[in-house]
């Protein structure tokens, strides 16, 4: 079967996609030559790591879309995967870094997170104290799957502390540690039973086969006049459909051509910024400068970021200006820029863009690590350019000049947001001051 899906491929450059038997997204990459890097996967001569044999061990249906040229497949690659978020697309240097949720051994299974320690003859072995029956994953993200543990809690009840099993048909403080949850309290293992069977269906993705069971069980009772629990039936359904939203799949055989689309035009105009500005590389990290003040008052400093030609508000950063105590925009955009390049650990920009003109992109270009760095004026839309004294003057739609005016309206919009934000917090702190007098 996987032997078949790998003859389909065609020798061009385009994205892959990993699926199990349960059409759940494992991994997207990027190929020069689809049918050669997918073969690789199961070639007997590769040597895979753990983590890599244990995603081999899980492919069922292979998925792809081929592009023009290898750039544009790191592109959508990246795209795509910032979107979906496979489980094994992330480069760990540590197996133990992968987190599952397990399912513990015992008379009243507990639902726990635990971390990959070692495979061992093809089978994992967790980094837990508990004897585990099942586990599901990896996440990649430890934020997010405790984010979704803590909603299916609500909606599907079950037992995570260590120690006994607690009695819930007694009203204590310790069976409210379930019970909060509950118009009534779990009371017995059936009823336990069933909701770990239905967490467990959740986790494999059957989201659709876990609805039905839900809504058959719900007009059951209702039929049986247990108006009650089809309510919280009813309920469980309200907020699955708002979980299973955060859980978005890519479904088999399409990728959303709106993508595609999207990434082929930011391609176009990375193009011509590269081709017009002399770059020496596509600019794929791009940051936008901007200052806001009345009057050189509470004057702050944005930076955001466009990654790939997306903005990108994980990346963004604000500055309070410290230096400079007059209206005095080019020496405050030299501080932000100086103070951007402290921080060695932020990625490096392929091209800085500076708010303004001439003057700031003198001002500016003293700090800025000799990456490529211009000025945008509002009033001409003209590009500065270092050691150029006649500025770049772009056609209205070039799609170039509209991804420029596209962060460095952002950075603007950022700044004035945050100088706002600290002038009525001065304006609170003022009336509060005044009031005490």
């Amino acid at each position: 079967m996987i032997s078949q899906q790998i003859n389909r491929l065609p020798p061009r450059p385009g994205i892959y996609r990993f699926s199990d038997e349960n059409d759940r997204l494992l991994y997207i990459g990027k190929a020069k030559n689809l049918k050669s890097r997918v073969k690789s996967y199961f070639s007997k001569t590769t040597e895979l790591t753990p983590v890599k044999q244990q995603l081999v061990a899980l492919i069922k249906k292979i998925d792809y879309t081929v592009v023009a040229n290898e750039t544009e497949a790191l592109l959508l690659e990246r795209a795509l995967i910032k979107k979906f978020q496979p489980p094994y697309n992330v480069d760990l240097k540590d197996d133990k870094s992968w987190l599952y949720v397990a399912i513990t051994d015992e008379d009243y299974p507990k639902v726990i997170l635990t971390r990959l320690f070692k495979i061992r003859n093809s089978k994992l072995i967790q980094n837990s104290k508990f004897k585990i029956l099942n586990y599901y994953g990896p996440y990649t993200s430890a934020l997010a799957i405790r984010q979704t543990l803590r909603l299916l809690k609500k909606i599907f009840p079950y037992y995570t502390a260590d120690g006994p099993m607690i009695n819930l048909a007694k009203n204590t403080r310790s069976a409210l540690h379930l019970g909060r949850y509950l118009n009534e309290p779990l009371i017995d293992k059936k009823d336990w039973l069933k909701n770990l069977r239905l967490i467990i269906k959740f986790l494999l993705g059957k989201n659709d086969e876990l609805k039905k069971s839900l809504a058959k069980d719900m007009r059951a009772q209702a039929k049986r006049k247990n108006f009650e629990q089809a309510a919280r039936i009813r309920d469980q359904l309200k907020y699955l459909a708002i979980i299973s939203q955060k859980q978005q799949v890519l479904k088999n055989n399409e990728v959303d051509q709106s993508y595609l689309l999207k990434v082929r035009k930011n391609f176009k105009a990375l193009q011509d910024l590269k081709r017009l500005l002399k770059l020496k590389k596509l600019p794929l990290r791009i940051e936008a400068c901007d200052i806001s003040n009345i009057g050189g008052q509470m004057s702050v400093g944005s930076m955001v970021v466009l990654t790939d030609g997306e903005i990108d508000p994980g990346q963004y950063r604000r500055f309070k200006i410290k230096t400079v105590m007059s209206a005095n925009d080019p020496a405050m955009m030299a501080e932000v820029l100086k103070r951007r390049f402290a921080h060695p650990e932020w990625p490096k920009p392929d091209l800085i863009l500076i708010d303004g003109g001439l003057t700031q992109l003198n001002a500016a270009r003293r700090f800025s690590q000799k990456c490529p760095i211009i000025a945008l004026a509002k009033r001409q839309e003209e590009i500065y350019l270092p050691n150029e004294k006649i500025p770049l003057k772009l056609p209205k739609f070039s799609p170039a000049l509209q991804l420029l005016q596209k962060i460095r309206d952002e950075a603007h919009r950022f700044a004035i947001g945050y100088y706002r934000k600290l002038h009525l917090k001065n304006l609170i702190r003022e009336d509060s001051r005044m009031g005490r007098e």
